[in-house]
């Protein structure tokens, strides 16, 4: 009898070891996977101010054949990296400007930013090669400025050393830039607005990007912006977030041709959010061209 207990008593101690050895890495597994996220797509933005998000999760076994944006957060749920690429493999040609992954470290009130090639090298973006940026105390952004490989302050390609932003009592996100000199300097040489204001609908997607200046939207008449001048442009965007229209408009709201002679572009997406025909338009709503695009 004796001996029977004594059997029963390991059997049952060893199903409770083997059950808790089984349970403790499904927890470690779980941490793990809910601080890295899969998407196949960016979140469309015309400002630096916008934090990089993913539309369209995927899984961690999708991710190994599509095409994606790998999110990683720490423990405080701040993002830390974002690597494009398909299974283990990064690639360049996503929508992280020539960069295949872009790193975020935290410091105080500082979130500086850098990018990687698909070898994994640190590399510039667009003349920066570190993004740092001032947050709010609430963690938003306040301001951007940009540095060199010595940890110099520089001017990026469009002649931008810094950015300063804020939200104004009407809800809309005021953006000024400037250079070295401290001087306002456009968004780029193509379309030079100043002061910028954006709108945001109620899932954090863009929905107009508006020219202003001392308090009035105004219209741009430059070369670039057309016979009838830009005021601002218009985004309207899948539930999703996936970008389904572009228009350009003057004050007024008419449709405005760029340089290139349209004013409007439509696209069709398909059940996965990739463009997959686009169609322009000129001022006068006529359509104009259109094309098939591969999806992904």
């Amino acid at each position: 009898m004796k001996l029977k207990k004594s059997l029963l008593f390991l059997i049952a101690a060893f199903t409770l070891s083997a059950a808790i050895i089984s349970c403790a890495p499904k927890t470690s597994e779980k941490t793990v996977e809910s601080n890295v996220k899969y998407y196949r797509h960016l979140q469309f933005s015309e400002t630096s101010y916008d934090l990089e998000k993913g539309l369209r999760e995927l899984t961690a076994e999708e991710a190994q054949t599509i095409n994606n944006y790998q999110f990683t957060y720490d423990e405080s749920g701040r993002l830390t990296e974002i690597k494009y690429g398909r299974g283990d493999v990064m690639l360049s040609y996503g929508s992280m400007r020539g960069a295949a992954k872009i790193t975020y470290t935290y410091s105080g009130n500082k979130q500086i930013k850098h990018f990687f090639n698909e070898k994994g090298e640190q590399i510039d973006s667009q003349g920066a090669y570190a993004a740092e940026y001032t947050l709010n105390d609430d963690g938003t952004r306040a301001a951007l400025a940009f540095f060199d490989k010595e940890g110099n302050t520089v001017e990026n390609r469009n002649n931008i050393n810094r950015y300063t932003w804020k939200t104004l009592p009407d809800g809309l996100l005021q953006e000024i830039r400037y250079n070295l000199a401290n001087e306002s300097v456009v968004m780029n040489p193509f379309c030079p607005f100043y002061e910028l204001r954006f709108k945001y609908d109620e899932k954090g997607f863009t929905t107009r990007m508006m020219n202003f200046e001392a308090d009035t939207m105004y219209n741009c008449t430059a070369e670039n912006c057309g016979d009838i001048g830009v005021s601002y442009f218009e985004f309207k965007n899948s539930p999703q977030g996936e970008v389904l229209s572009f228009s350009v408009h003057n004050t007024v709201g008419q449709l405005s041709n760029l340089f290139w002679g349209w004013a409007k572009r439509i696209n069709q997406i398909d059940e996965n959010g990739y463009n997959i025909e686009t169609a322009v338009f000129d001022q006068d709503d006529e359509y104009l061209s259109g094309k098939k695009c591969s999806g992904n």
